[in-house]
C-alpha cells in the first residue's frame, strides 16, 4: 500500500522495470491432476506459482502463472511438475493472451542494458 500511496500521490515510482522481463511466474501442480481438469488460477486448488528465469521459461515453453486459469489439461500432471504450454489447451479470446502476445512482440528485440 505504501508504495502505491508514493505513485499516487507524489508520483513517484518506487518500483520501476528495467526493460524486458528477466523472470517469470510459471504454474507448478499442487496436487495430481488428471486429464480434463480445469486451472483455477492464482489462490485456487490446482496450482501455484514459482519464479523461474524468463529465458528458460520461454525456451521450454512453461505456462505463466498468470495465464494458466480457465486452461484445461491436455493429460495427467503429477504433484509439484512444471505445466507447459503444450500441456493445456487454452480457452481462446481472451484479453491477457492478446496483451501477452503484444508484450512478447514489443521485447522481441530488446536488450538489457550493461
Amino acid at each position: 500500500p505504501i508504495t502505491v500511496a508514493r505513485a499516487v500521490l507524489f508520483n513517484d515510482a518506487a518500483v520501476a522495470p528495467i526493460g524486458a522481463p528477466v523472470c517469470e511466474v510459471i504454474t507448478m501442480a499442487k496436487r495430481d491432476l488428471k486429464k480434463g481438469e480445469v486451472i483455477d488460477g492464482i489462490g485456487g486448488f490446482t496450482c501455484y506459482g514459482t519464479l523461474e528465469n524468463h529465458d528458460l521459461a520461454s525456451t521450454e515453453g512453461l505456462l505463466p502463472m498468470g495465464l494458466a486459469e480457465g486452461c484445461i489439461l491436455l493429460h495427467d500432471i503429477s504433484t509439484d511438475q512444471a505445466l507447459t504450454l503444450s500441456d493445456v489447451k487454452i480457452p481462446e479470446h481472451r484479453l491477457c493472451d492478446i496483451l501477452r502476445t503484444e508484450q512478447i512482440k514489443h521485447f522481441q528485440s530488446y536488450q538489457l542494458p550493461e
